[in-house]
């Protein structure tokens, strides 16, 4: 029976290895990008964290000095000015010896007079992020310094980067990956659902065609019945007494009439020798005619007496026909009986 959703505005519904497979990757890839995108934002909201943190440790180690210590140079006390830059400058390189990070520019500018030039200064990276940059404003003792913080250009970018990139890489493979076997599932579905519905067409089919055999058989056999019931009729019209004999010669089917011919019931003559309903002189005869069918394969006509239940002759007009099977060759012998009046 052909399935109802093949057919009409259902075929889309009734093919799953078309939609599954496309929502599969859809929703993967949807997945994928919300996920690649808040790993991102937290991966850079991560990293200006980290920035800020290192930011607030150098403010706080220069923080730390209440006031410019004394500053030697070659064992002696040179002048503790805070004019002098030199000095200044070698002090901050040992406070802040090995304590910038290396993706960080440092500088520190006095505010109490302009200048364009920096009191110190480290450089790590080339490209500083300058929209990034961090400035505090820091008092040791009588001076006023701003420290400003650069980072470099992939500090805070490279992490989120590198976040999406392997998230969507990932997404991407697993949500493909999925796909394919979904797709592979339901062509292994769209191949089963074939072979049923052609094996249901087949059904219907051997169903239709068992139902045509039976009305045939059906009709068949009426017709047998028929032909049966109009052989019977005719037998009995003829007033003949029909007989079927197997290879040995026993009685089989014997015909009612046989009862008015004989006196005796179809019943007692069933597998009995149909030789010994014949009259001893015309055995001989009787036989001779048997062998005669079976050899000519035709009809044989002879005049012989039967006995009857009372031992009585009974005279008789015999045709004698051998049967064939196709499968068995010779199987047996049909006569006919007609009385006759010869002996009488």
């Amino acid at each position: 029976m052909e399935s109802l959703g093949l057919t009409g505005k259902g075929h889309i519904l009734a093919l799953p290895h078309l939609w599954a497979p496309l929502l599969i990757l859809a929703a993967g890839l949807a997945v994928t990008g919300v996920t690649a995108l808040a790993l991102e934002s937290q991966s850079r909201t991560l990293a200006e964290e980290i920035y800020h943190r290192q930011h607030n440790t150098l403010v706080a180690r220069l923080s730390g000095y209440e006031e410019l210590p004394p500053i030697v140079i070659d064992g002696a006390v040179p002048r503790q000015t805070v004019n002098d830059s030199t000095s200044v400058e070698l002090w901050l390189a040992t406070v802040f010896k090995n304590s910038v990070p290396g993706m960080l520019n440092l500088r520190i500018d006095t505010l109490q007079r302009h200048t364009k030039l920096p009191l110190y200064q480290t450089i790590h990276t080339a490209n500083p992020d300058h929209s990034r940059s961090l400035r505090s404003e820091i008092a040791v003792g009588e001076n006023r310094w701003l420290l400003t913080t650069l980072p470099d250009t992939g500090f805070l970018e490279r992490p989120a980067q590198q976040s999406f990139q392997f998230v969507w890489l990932a997404g991407l493979i697993m949500t493909l990956l999925a796909a394919i076997i979904v797709t592979l599932l339901c062509l292994r579905i769209r191949h089963w659902q074939t072979r049923f519905r052609n094996a249901d067409k087949g059904r219907e089919q051997y169903l239709q065609q068992l139902n045509n055999m039976q009305v045939e058989k059906s009709i068949l056999r009426q017709a047998l019945n028929d032909s049966e019931q109009r052989s019977r009729d005719l037998v009995a019209l003829s007033g003949a007494t029909i007989c079927e004999l197997d290879e040995d010669g026993t009685t089989g089917y014997v015909s009612p009439q046989v009862a008015d011919l004989l006196k005796k019931a179809p019943a007692d003559l069933a597998g009995l020798p149909f030789e010994q309903l014949v009259d001893p002189a015309s055995l001989d005869n009787f036989r001779l005619a048997l062998q005669a069918s079976r050899q000519e394969r035709q009809i044989q006509r002879i005049d012989l007496k039967l006995l009857d239940s009372g031992d009585h002759q009974v005279p008789v007009t015999l045709r004698a026909l051998a049967l064939r099977d196709t499968f068995r060759g010779f199987c047996g012998y049909r006569l006919s009986l007609q009385p006759n009046g010869y002996g009488s």
